[in-house]
């Protein structure tokens, strides 16, 4: 291997003031921090793994550059994050809810699980035989849970309002954001009656936001595989002949997806604009981060390559005008590349639907005139659940997504670090599990759900997945090792997704002309 040659500029979240309320927060939190950014003479994009913006060991790679991930070291930081929790008092007693009322006399007049003789019977057994009887009640709850939730499901489906609430109430009851998966779920799932108890353990596990997005980023693979799959796309595509890869983000947040691609870009010698999207509050939410702070740092450390870089912040509309402008004019030899990230867990509550169709139908029209590429990475259930035979069809689909969310970060977890697992799924797991947020997304399907046809009636064609593509997808997941799967998919063979134990987490799609 050939010595590396470190840097260290500043990537600090710089004393800046993020407003929280798009993870669903009540709370302004300050931050500051910096870390480390470590370059190889010898890397490309696609081996590129390495930390640059937080302040965790970087990836190593063998003479063959195959990734050799030092994954206990991340240890480290969750220990960190769990002991920042326990020191702050918010211990696994403070989590646990109180099991002991049983449903009301009104709820049982409608849906009544607490009277069943058949849980009568495991609950006598287990009370009798201690270490079975933890083991069946456990069960028992599990299997309850979930003919409750298929029961709200179905009474949704049929507008029977007044049971769904009955039913979602009996859920609160049996929610626990420490417990099995289904009563984690049924902890942000469930009605009113847990709302302080919600909003308090929000506010605790937000003191220590920084460095849970950064252990969330790091450790689990959603949001690493999505940038992965967009930036190695991009790079795969671009054509040797252009002078400026000019790049529209949807939603560049804190700009974690592109500091790789500016180290890439550097070594070709070319310029690279960035233009980030600005919406309204009223459609798009809140923003935790502030564009002037990304910003700021995107270009410090582009000048750290020696890359000749632009950013700035506009409305698609804009910037749609400005384009079909700079064509008839005529211009530099330049590239587009419209990059759509939506419902990654590390980004918060999922972004208006319409205003993605919106994006990808003006990234459409565009490149109608114009050379570039589309990537679009996708961790919602939605797109895949549009051909649910009803609502109750839906929900569950929702459930079982969801599922397999906190189930692989079990796995990534040990167990005993529970006060970190916990803030991490309340910060960016909890805000997308919301039974009401869920049905609006079920009415509005069609309008919302269905991206536009890119390759209808245009010059669009979707881009092929690489043999390459995949296997350093498969690294980066540890597939070898885990119940992680990359699989290609679309008719063109132009999606990458990750699934868990055959459920899809993640699935990127990218489309050039």
């Amino acid at each position: 291997m050939m010595q590396s040659e470190n840097f260290t500029p500043l990537w600090p979240f710089n004393d800046g003031l993020m407003d929280s309320k798009d993870f669903g927060l009540n709370m302004d939190v300050r931050f500051d921090g910096c870390s480390s950014f470590a370059t190889r003479e010898e890397s490309c994009f696609s081996t590129m793994l390495s930390d640059v913006i937080f302040p965790y060991p970087t990836y190593g790679y063998d003479d063959q550059l195959q990734v050799t991930v030092p994954w206990g070291e991340f240890s480290v930081p969750l220990v960190e994050l769990d002991s920042m929790l326990t020191d702050d008092g918010v211990g696994e007693e403070s989590f646990l809810l109180s099991q002991s009322q049983p449903c009301s006399s009104q709820r049982q007049d409608v849906w009544s699980p607490c009277r069943s003789s058949e849980a009568s019977v495991h609950t006598t057994t287990a009370r009798s035989m201690p270490g079975l009887g933890e083991a069946m009640m456990g069960i028992e709850n599990q299997l309850t849970l979930f003919h409750l939730l298929t029961a709200y499901g179905e009474a949704k489906e049929k507008n029977q309002t007044e049971l769904a609430e009955v039913i979602l109430r009996c859920v609160s009851e049996k929610g626990n954001p420490v417990g099995e998966t289904l009563e984690r779920i049924a902890f942000n799932l469930s009605s009113q009656d847990v709302q302080n108890q919600r909003v308090y353990l929000m506010q605790e596990s937000s003191k220590n936001f920084e460095v849970a997005f950064q252990t969330f980023y790091q450790i689990f693979p959603y949001g690493r595989f999505a940038h992965f799959a967009a930036n190695s796309a991009i790079l795969e595509a671009i054509p040797n002949d252009i002078d400026v890869l000019h790049i529209v983000d949807f939603d560049i947040g804190v700009g974690i997806q592109w500091p790789l691609l500016i180290e890439a870009m550097s070594m070709q010698h070319k310029t690279l604009r960035l233009t980030s999207i600005r919406w309204g509050e009223e459609h798009f939410g809140q923003s935790p981060w502030r564009f002037q702070d990304t910003k700021v740092q995107l270009c410090n450390l582009a000048r750290t390559f020696g890359l000749k870089f632009e950013i700035e912040e506009t409305r698609i509309e804009d910037l749609a005008n400005e384009l079909e402008g700079t064509k008839k004019r005529g211009g530099s030899q330049k590239w587009l590349a419209f990059n759509c990230m939506v419902g990654l867990s590390h980004m918060g509550k999922s972004k208006n639907r319409k205003l993605v169709n919106k994006f990808l139908d003006i990234a459409k029209q565009v490149l109608a005139t114009n050379r570039g590429i589309i990537t679009l990475g996708d961790g919602d259930a939605c797109e895949k659940l549009e051909d649910s035979s009803g609502f109750g069809a839906f929900f569950i689909g929702q459930l079982m997504h969801n599922r397999a969310i906190i189930e692989s970060m079990e796995f990534d977890i040990a167990k005993h670090l529970v006060q970190a697992r916990t803030a991490m799924e309340c910060l960016f797991v909890g805000p997308n599990i919301n039974a009401e947020a869920w049905f609006q997304k079920w009415e509005n399907m069609n309008e919302t759900c269905h991206f536009v046809d890119f390759e209808a009636g245009t010059t669009l064609e979707g881009l092929k997945v690489s043999i390459e593509r995949v296997m350093e997808a498969k690294e980066m997941v540890r597939e070898k090792d885990n119940s992680y799967e990359v699989r290609i998919g679309g008719n063109s063979g132009h999606e990458l997704a990750l699934e868990w134990r055959g459920n899809r987490l993640v699935e990127v799609s990218c489309w050039r002309n």
